[in-house]
C-alpha cells in the first residue's frame, strides 16, 4: 500500500503535523484543566475551612440553631452554587435552599453523592458546570457530649459554580480540538497539493520517459523547466539518451558490417570446404600412389634411387590432408548438447590450427599438462573457440617473438584450471576494464572488431566457468579459466 514515495510523503506528513499540532495542543488544555482544577479545589477547601470553624464555635456552646445561619452567611457568595449537610440517611438536615430540607439528597441533587461518604470526594459536573466537594462532619472530644462516640455527626455537600473562564476553556477546550483538527487537514492537503506539483508530478513524468526509452523508443526526451535538482537531471537524462542513441547508431553499423563480414566469412568457408575436399581427392590419389610406388621399390633396385623422394612426397601430401582435414571440421555442424571432452586434446587441436600463423613466428609454446588426460564436461568446438581467440590475442601481443604458456592443472574441490600466459606488451589497468565491453578493442579495425574477449566472456558463463584476467604492463598478460564442474576421468 505504501510502495510509492508519494504515499509514504503522505503518510509521514500526516503523522508530523499530527504530532506537531496534537501533542501541543494536547498539553496545553491538560495544564490549563490541572490549572482551574487546583484552583477549583482551593476555593473549595477555604470555603470548608471556614464553614467547619464556624461550626466549630457554634457547637461548643451548643448553639445547634445556628448552623443555618452560617450556611446562608456563606451561601452568599456568588460562587457558592449550594452548600447541603444530611445525616447517615442521606435526609438534608440543612440547606441553603431551606425547601429542601427533609429530603433525601439523592432526589434533590442526583450524582452528588458518591459511595463511600466517610471520606472525602471532589469532583467535576461538566453538565451543571459546578464543582463539588463531599465530606463527612468529624464528632470532635467537645462534640461527643451531645452526639456520643460516632466517628461522624454528618455529611457535608458543598458545590461551587465554575468562573466564567473556567466555563469557556471547558467549552473552548471542544474548539481547540476541532481547530488542531482543521489545522491538520488543511497542512495536510496544502503539503499534498505542494508534494503533486513540485515532486510527484516531474517524478511521474520521468518515470514515463523512462518506461519508454525502456521500451526501446530513444527519441524521448525531456523540456528542462527548472534550474533545480530535477531540471539538472532532466538534463542529464536527456545527455543520456543522446549518447544511447549514438552508441545504438553506431552498434547498428557495426552490427550492419559485422553481418556483411559473416556473409562473406559463410560464402568463404563454403569455398574452403569445396576446394579442401577437391584437394583431398587429388591427394588421397597421390598418396596412395606414391605409397605403392615405395612398396613396389623394395622389390625392383631401379625405384630405391627414389625413395627419399617419394618419402618427403607422402609428408607433404599428409600435411595438405591435416589442413584440409582442419578446414573441413570447421565447416561441419557441431553438438548443442554438453558433453565430456578431453581438454588436453581439445588444446593441441586449436595450437594444430594456428600452426601455420606460429610458424611465422619466433614465438615459442610451452605446455604445463598436469595429465596427459583432462576431461571435463561442456562443448568442445566453444571451448576451442575460446582457446584461438585468446592465442590469436597473445600471438598479437607478441608480435614476432616470446613464450607463450599454456597450463592445465587440477585444482581443490574437483575443479579444473586453463592458464594461458604471453610475455607480451601488457594490458593498461584503465583498459583492462573494458576488454570484456563488446566492439571495444585497442587493434586496427581490419584486425579486429572488439567482439572476441566479449564471446569469450559468453562461452565461459554458459560453461559456469571462472574468467579472470592478470596482467602487468610491459611483461605479459594471464588469462585464467576455472571450470568448476567436478572433474570427470576420461
Amino acid at each position: 500500500m505504501f510502495r510509492t514515495i508519494h504515499s509514504k510523503f503522505i503518510l509521514l506528513t500526516i503523522l508530523f503535523i499530527l504530532l506537531s499540532v496534537g501533542i501541543p495542543t494536547l498539553f496545553l488544555i491538560l495544564q490549563f484543566k490541572e490549572n482551574f482544577r487546583q484552583r477549583s479545589e482551593i476555593m473549595l477547601e477555604s470555603t470548608l475551612d471556614t464553614f467547619l470553624s464556624g461550626l466549630d464555635n457554634i457547637m461548643v456552646p451548643g448553639e445547634v440553631k445556628n448552623v443555618q445561619h452560617i450556611i446562608n452567611k456563606i451561601s452568599r457568595n456568588r460562587t457558592i452554587d449550594h452548600m447541603r449537610v444530611f445525616n447517615d440517611a442521606n435526609i438534608i438536615l440543612y440547606s441553603s435552599d431551606t425547601t429542601e430540607v427533609g429530603k433525601d439528597v439523592n432526589i434533590v441533587a442526583p450524582g452528588h453523592i458518591r459511595a463511600p461518604v466517610n471520606k472525602k470526594s471532589i469532583f467535576l459536573i461538566k453538565n451543571k458546570n459546578i464543582y463539588s466537594i463531599t465530606i463527612p462532619i468529624e464528632n470532635k472530644p467537645a462534640c461527643q457530649r451531645c452526639h456520643g462516640e460516632v466517628l461522624f455527626i454528618a455529611n457535608l455537600d458543598l458545590d461551587t459554580d465554575l468562573t466564567r473562564a473556567e466555563i469557556n476553556f471547558y467549552t473552548g477546550s471542544v474548539h481547540i480540538i476541532f481547530l488542531a483538527i482543521a489545522i491538520v487537514l488543511v497542512l495536510s492537503v496544502g503539503f499534498y497539493l505542494l508534494f503533486s506539483y513540485f515532486i510527484n508530478k516531474p517524478l511521474t513524468h520521468f518515470i514515463t520517459n523512462l518506461n519508454a526509452v525502456k521500451a526501446g523508443n530513444l527519441t524521448r526526451e525531456i523540456p528542462v523547466k527548472s534550474n533545480d535538482e530535477f531540471g539538472v537531471l532532466q538534463q542529464h537524462f536527456n545527455s543520456m539518451i543522446r549518447s544511447l542513441r549514438k552508441s545504438n547508431k553506431k552498434i547498428e553499423e557495426l552490427h550492419s558490417e559485422q553481418l556483411r563480414r559473416a556473409d562473406k566469412l559463410v560464402t568463404l568457408g563454403e569455398l574452403a570446404a569445396e576446394m579442401a575436399h577437391e584437394i583431398n581427392n587429388p591427394a588421397g590419389i597421390i598418396m596412395s600412389r606414391a605409397d605403392y610406388l615405395l612398396l613396389a621399390g623394395e622389390n625392383k633396385p631401379e625405384l630405391k634411387e627414389f625413395r627419399e623422394d617419394l618419402e618427403v612426397i607422402l609428408k607433404q601430401v599428409e600435411k595438405i590432408s591435416g589442413f584440409t582435414g582442419n578446414v573441413l571440421k570447421y565447416g561441419k555442424k557441431f553438438p548443442t548438447e554438453l558433453q565430456k571432452f578431453d581438454l588436453v586434446q581439445t588444446v593441441n587441436e586449436s595450437i594444430e590450427i594456428l600452426s601455420p600463423r606460429l610458424k611465422k613466428t619466433k614465438i615459442k609454446i610451452i605446455k604445463n599438462f598436469e595429465k596427459p588426460v583432462m576431461a571435463i564436461i561442456g562443448l568442445s568446438h566453444q571451448i576451442e573457440q575460446v582457446l584461438i581467440n585468446l592465442i590469436n590475442n597473445s600471438i598479437d601481443a607478441m608480435e614476432s617473438s616470446g613464450n607463450l604458456t599454456i597450463t592445465i592443472a587440477e585444482i581443490r574441490n574437483g575443479r579444473t584450471s586453463l592458464s594461458i600466459t604471453d610475455s607480451g606488451k601488457g594490458i593498461e589497468n584503465h583498459i583492462r576494464e573494458q576488454i570484456f565491453t563488446p566492439f571495444f578493442t585497442t587493434k586496427s579495425p581490419d584486425k579486429g572488431t572488439g567482439l572476441g574477449l566479449y564471446i569469450v566472456k559468453n562461452i565461459c558463463k554458459n560453461h559456469k566457468a571462472d574468467l579472470t584476467c592478470e596482467s602487468t604492463p610491459g611483461e605479459g598478460t594471464t588469462f585464467t579459466i576455472i571450470f568448476n564442474q567436478k572433474q570427470t576421468k576420461a
